[in-house]
């Protein structure tokens, strides 16, 4: 992302995929954007076809500030969210670096080319965006139920709170059953649950040039929740006042809620009407399960018209000519038939 402060172009990587399109993105800076220095690079959460990419920004690259979660400095404030009592500080830090050894890597180098380290949690400003969500607490909560950290605390972490509850997962081998919809039938649920990786995603807010950009990565209905409460307690306008939305984990279900919809970009409107909300839905071109049709078709009850990026890349610009190359994208459509949850 590059934007203008009045006085010069600055840019902006927030993730960057796997390797192959870290590699695009430093091509597409140097080429399009004629500069190798990037000001802020976000890290939102250590899944590989997120952070994987950023070993070509960082190294390739002059990025001056790196925000990152990294588990290791979590360590001494977790001890006891573990369920084996024998850690030590030593061995537990240990064992979250070797749990997550990209991070080290991308860590490690950031450090060593002279690049700022920072932890993106509630109330950072990144540039023109601030965080909404992770705080150190939640994250701290939902480390211990990463994926490949030790067992947990379970009984503790449900005593404070931090255990995740919902509808849960299906597996992805189950065979999909098919329901109808129509404009007045809404079967997206309340409840979703994702990966505590997926909450702990760092969800942004930025305000470009009276441009509204609300960005979500991965986040679930926790973090999103709380993100639009926090932001709206320190004046930050949602709903029609959003002018770019991306919709949560490549418009997963288990992340968005009707509710939740209602929050961030409104309530369910008149058929035919439209928000003026750039809704994209970062979904690869083999993902065969997203972005959900259910989710597609809350959106559209919303006067929300979301777009993905399983043709390519998606441009979003103001105040600045149309780039050549580019066409307007066309809508997601609405479907009679969605993906049953049972």
């Amino acid at each position: 992302m590059r934007y203008w402060t009045g006085a010069e172009w600055r840019v902006i990587v927030i993730d960057a995929g796997f390797q192959e399109t870290g590699e695009a993105i430093v091509e597409h800076v140097r080429s399009v954007y004629g500069t190798n220095t990037v000001e802020h690079v976000v890290s939102t959460h250590p899944d590989n076809d997120h952070i994987s990419g950023l070993r070509a920004v960082i190294s390739q690259l002059n990025v001056q500030n790196l925000w990152m979660h990294v588990p290791e400095y979590h360590a001494k404030n977790m001890m006891d969210y573990f369920h084996d009592p024998r850690w030590t500080l030593e061995g537990l830090t240990a064992d979250l670096r070797r749990a997550y050894p990209i991070v080290s890597e991308i860590r490690d180098l950031a450090l060593k080319r002279g690049t700022s380290l920072h932890p993106p949690f509630l109330g950072a400003k990144i540039g023109p965006f601030t965080v909404l969500s992770p705080t150190q607490a939640m994250y701290e909560g939902l480390l211990p139920q990463f994926r490949d950290t030790p067992k947990p605390a379970q009984q503790l972490l449900v005593l404070l709170g931090h255990w995740l509850t919902g509808i849960g997962r299906r597996v992805a081998t189950e065979i999909r059953r098919i329901i109808a919809e129509d404009l007045f039938t809404e079967t997206l649920r309340e409840g979703g649950i994702t990966a505590a990786e997926n909450e702990s995603s760092v969800v942004l807010y930025g305000q470009i040039d009276g441009r509204n950009i609300f960005l979500t990565a991965d986040a679930g209905l926790r973090a999103l929740g709380a993100a639009v409460s926090y932001g709206i307690a320190i004046g930050l306008q949602f709903g029609t006042a959003l002018n770019i939305f991306q919709v949560p984990h490549h418009g997963s279900r288990n992340n968005i809620s009707p509710a939740l919809l209602n929050r961030i970009v409104g309530n369910v409107s008149g058929f035919g009407s439209r928000r003026s909300i750039g809704c994209v839905i970062s979904a690869g071109p083999e993902d065969e399960t997203h972005p959900r049709q259910v989710v597609v078709n809350a959106l559209l009850r919303r006067g929300v018209e979301p777009q993905d990026t399983k043709k390519g890349m998606l441009l979003f610009n103001h105040g600045v000519p149309d780039r050549a190359g580019f066409s307007p994208a066309p809508t997601l459509e609405f479907a009679t038939r969605v993906e049953a949850y049972d």
